[in-house]
């Protein structure tokens, strides 16, 4: 027998997390790189690894993962307000995606999409 609460809390489960900036004049990379710098890290290093990455420097690759995570907690607590969280099920995923290419963004939405969504 399922009830309402039961199809509630499966929709909770079944949802993941949507991480966007919440100004389109934003860049990540900007914000990336202020964290980069904050901590120390070589922003030019990073940046040059990050963009060859073909999987074969499993050291780097562990220093970029660990990087980006340590970005992503850094942007989150120093800009909150530079970030919209939105946790949606994989239908209003796709209408979601759908809307982003349609509509005025068009490119931007799809680069933003592809450099920040999808965390959880």
């Amino acid at each position: 027998m399922s009830t309402d609460s039961d199809s509630s809390g499966k929709a909770e489960r079944d949802r993941h997390l949507h991480v966007r900036l919440s100004d389109d004049r934003s860049s990540i990379y900007d914000l990336i790189t202020e964290y980069l710098q904050a901590s120390g890290k070589a922003p030019d290093w990073y940046w040059r690894i990050a963009g060859r990455l073909e999987g074969t420097e499993a050291d780097n690759f562990e220093e970029i993962i660990s990087s980006a995570f340590e970005a992503g907690a850094f942007v989150a607590h120093d800009h909150p307000e530079d970030l919209e969280f939105r946790w949606v099920t994989e239908e209003e995923c796709e209408r979601e995606r759908r809307r982003e290419e349609r509509g005025a963004e068009g490119e931007a939405a799809k680069k933003e999409r592809s450099s920040l969504s999808h965390y959880a």
